[in-house]
């Protein structure tokens, strides 16, 4: 299979990564185009050693530098490390026990629509490892439960950092993914909190890749939107936020240690389920789609809980 390297470029760094499932493994990836490169596979090749996943590529200090180098060393080349992208199965495009950060009601869209008051403060909550799922995997839908689809832009950490200033927020950005954000909206009125409502299992689909902040020069031109078997339920662009990501990124950090890998999870625009009446919560066999701009789309089916997770539907888009 002959492909166009021209997105990869060792002195940028512009990449986009994947975590993906390979021989019992979760093995680092990076897409080209219309391929998949086995990053490992072609370290192999050109008899080096490449970083194992995706949080060996974030912890170390030259790990982005040295992915786009074995990139850029294999272009025009063709061998085993060039895989088809149908078939793959993604993992999350983050470490697995990442922290996983979250901002409520921040959108306009959103408050606006819901006849809500345009907060004057973060409200942040936070997602636990047990969540995350692939951008194709299965969600499972808690028996009885309401639940809603919340499409987000997902911020990733690249350094280690702690009471980082706004000014210097976007250092401290490894790049940039897609993510849901499923709540179940009943258990969240039920204990008057986020904690359960947010942490079922497979409540948070992340990827498809995790793209370096390089190839994304204004984050806040990027559209995203969300649909349910097709239908178009959130449609807005990241600039409608209402508290600006270096705010976040800034506001977690004054309290927590960020790390390489961390997700921040920065606000759901307009048209959960709760905005409609009747509201749309989702049922098995939904099929989700979350489309960022520039970010690709991650596709996940609603299943019954207790199915397992398992990857029903095709490997979404990446570009």
């Amino acid at each position: 299979m002959l492909i166009s390297w021209a997105r990869c470029s060792e002195g940028n760094q512009t990449m986009r990564l994947v975590n993906f499932h390979s021989e019992g493994k979760v093995k680092l990836g990076a897409l080209v185009h219309n391929a998949m490169i086995d990053v490992n596979a072609a370290a192999v090749f050109l008899g080096s050693r490449g970083p194992g996943d995706i949080s060996d590529v974030l912890n170390s200090s030259d790990g982005l530098s040295r992915t786009a180098g074995i990139i850029s060393a294999i272009q025009g080349k063709n061998g085993p490390w060039v895989l088809a992208q149908s078939g793959l199965r993604l993992a999350p495009p983050v470490p697995p026990k990442a922290k996983i950060l979250a901002v409520a009601l921040n959108y306009h869209d959103f408050c606006e629509r819901g006849k809500l008051a345009t907060p004057t403060a973060l409200k942040v909550f936070s997602k636990l490892p047990n969540t995350m799922i692939g951008a194709a995997d299965s969600i499972e839908l808690p028996a009885g439960r309401k639940v809603t689809y919340e499409g987000e832009l997902a911020v990733v950490i690249g350094r280690r950092g702690k009471n980082i200033p706004v000014s210097e927020a976007w250092d401290y950005i490894a790049g940039y993914s897609v993510l849901n954000d499923l709540t179940a909206n009943d258990a969240a009125k039920e204990d008057v909190q986020l904690m359960r409502g947010k942490n079922f299992d497979t409540f948070c689909p992340i990827g498809p890749a995790l793209v370096t902040k390089d190839e994304i020069p204004d984050p806040y031109k990027l559209t995203i939107k969300t649909t349910v078997n097709g239908v178009v339920r959130q449609d807005s662009i990241v600039e409608r936020l209402i508290f600006k990501i270096p705010e976040i990124i800034s506001y977690f950090a004054s309290f927590l240690t960020l790390e390489p890998g961390d997700v921040i999870a920065t606000g759901t625009p307009a048209g959960t389920a709760l905005q409609f009446d009747p509201p749309a919560f989702l049922a098995a066999g939904d099929l989700v789609n979350v489309t960022i701009s520039g970010l690709g789309t991650i596709a996940n089916r609603v299943v019954t809980s207790g199915k397992g997770i398992a990857r029903t539907v095709a490997n979404p888009a990446v570009r």
